[in-house]
């Protein structure tokens, strides 16, 4: 009996971990033009489950005109996008 409730506890260890979510990070942000509204935006997707995956990178989310990138992430997990922003504030997600 032991043996089988620690077989099951392993089982829905495993199970449970395959489970976590992607995380994503934003490493770079830099302006790349002299009136500082193009940026340059580079993270990388840690616990990525599946290949292809896409980042939607929402920029200026606090202000009153949000704008949303969507762009490929490489098989390492690494993606950079260029993007229009006003207020220099991003966030990212995957879906």
């Amino acid at each position: 009996m032991k043996k089988l409730f620690l077989g099951l506890s392993l089982l829905f260890l495993g199970s449970a971990a395959s489970a976590v979510e992607p995380n994503v990070r934003i490493t770079s942000y830099t302006y790349i033009n002299q009136e500082r509204k193009v940026a340059e935006l580079c993270g990388i997707v840690f616990n990525m489950h599946k290949v292809p995956t896409y980042v939607q990178v929402t920029v200026d989310y606090n202000g009153s005109r949000p704008a949303h990138y969507n762009t490929l992430v490489g098989a390492d997990g690494r993606f950079c996008t260029v993007v229009v922003t006003y207020l220099g504030t991003a966030i990212a997600r995957t879906f």
